[in-house]
């Protein structure tokens, strides 16, 4: 059962958080449903950028850049971009729906520094030639960027997707094929989808005028499903794949029982998972971390340490369960010991949620906060800033409360 005691909350802040969400432009090359940007401003300089960059060291304390859009592999300074922040000594990771990535970019982006990618593909993309494709039919299309990637080497890739009330029961289907490579795919990232709906609700702008909801990209007429919670994606993965367990979370900024970011990593070989890594190892990770660089830790930088962390078991009760399930393996196949055990994050984000007091329960000490006219902003939430000038209040029906 998850319970919040027995997994480490994480512990970062606004002005001490290992991400960086930067972002270069707002335009995109297909239109994904549930996605909070639109069209406004196109590519942003680079000069500006720059000082997005400083502004983030300054405040932020990063250990990566999430470098975001729209697409940000359309941006005609995104190599730049990431060498500039490759010599602030911090790492860049690209987040992407890889339409635009080819191996002569890749290479080129390897080359200016690049930490990795943070790829996002599901099956409510509207992607060209996928349209109509099941999770698991995409799981040919996610084999391709991995074989791309890791062709080139050196480089931390990570897939993530939407998860909707339709598809909630294909989770297993993308897990699956990640255990699967595990070799090549560096972590998994289930976010749960949410709508804001239009029926029977008023938006007032921060003057109290009332504005139209409509306008953001992220709303609905109406919306009659049940909202997917994190702890639901946790309890399909833990049916599926029993030796998964969550070590670290984010609760909600209103809510006590809300799982907000949900991060737990797999430990196993080309062979099988063996088990996952403990509430104390990512508690260790997180604190040497700290100590060892100044910054809280978001992305590995390499695959190797996951043979490094494995062997770290004896005091963690969860990784020692993986040392024994390894060791059965090697004694019934003793030519697997000479493999190499890799670490794989299962990452869990559950969306803002709206309350029915028209508040919203964000994600406590936000990762993806954002920089808008000098300030940081929740990412998801920063075409409210850029239509209305600020954060709306909702009306439910007779309810009204700051959103």
């Amino acid at each position: 059962m998850l319970e919040k005691r027995n997994v480490y909350r994480l512990p970062w802040s606004m002005n001490d958080n290992p991400i960086a969400w930067i972002e270069v432009t707002d335009i995109c090359d297909i239109h994904c449903e549930g996605c909070y940007r639109q069209h406004l401003t196109g590519h942003k300089p680079l000069e500006q950028l720059k000082e997005e960059v400083q502004f983030f060291l300054r405040w932020r304390n990063p250990d990566n850049f999430s470098i975001a859009g729209g697409e940000p592999l359309l941006h005609p300074h995104i190599v730049d971009l990431v060498a500039h922040i490759a010599a602030q000594g911090v790492k860049p990771v690209i987040l992407t729906n890889g339409r635009a990535l080819t191996p002569p970019l890749l290479r080129e982006l390897k080359k200016a520094g690049l930490a990795g990618f943070t790829m996002h593909i599901d099956s409510h993309q509207n992607r060209p030639q996928w349209r109509g494709k099941n999770e698991k039919e995409l799981n040919e299309l996610r084999q391709m960027y991995a074989e791309m990637v890791a062709a080139e080497g050196g480089l931390y890739l990570v897939f993530n997707a939407t998860v909707y009330p339709s598809t909630f029961h294909e989770i297993p289907d993308v897990l699956s094929w990640g255990c699967r490579n595990i070799e090549k795919v560096q972590g998994l990232v289930f976010i749960t989808y949410r709508t804001a709906t239009l029926a029977d609700t008023v938006a007032t702008d921060a003057y109290d005028r009332r504005v139209d909801l409509g306008r953001l990209s992220y709303t609905r007429q109406q919306f009659d499903e049940h909202f997917v919670t994190s702890p639901e994606v946790y309890q399909i993965i833990k049916e599926h794949l029993p030796e998964y367990e969550a070590s670290g979370y984010l609760g909600g900024s209103i809510r006590h029982d809300s799982y907000k970011w949900l991060i737990g990593a797999l430990v196993g070989s080309r062979h099988g998972i063996y088990g996952s890594v403990g509430k104390r190892t990512m508690e260790l990770a997180q604190t040497a971390h700290h100590l060892w660089t100044g910054r809280y830790l978001a992305y590995l930088s390499t695959a190797k340490i996951g043979s490094k962390i494995f062997w770290l078991s004896g005091w963690d009760a969860t990784l020692r369960q993986a040392w024994k399930r390894w060791f059965k393996d090697v004694l019934r196949r003793p030519w697997r010991a000479l493999d190499r055990v890799y670490l794989q994050s299962i990452g869990i984000i559950q969306a803002p949620d709206l309350l029915p007091d028209g508040r919203a329960d964000m994600c406590d000490s936000c990762p993806d906060i954002t920089i808008y006219d000098g300030k940081f902003v929740n990412s998801c939430r920063m075409d409210e800033y850029r239509l209305f000038g600020g954060f709306l209040s909702v009306v439910k029906g007779k309810q009204k409360a700051s959103g």
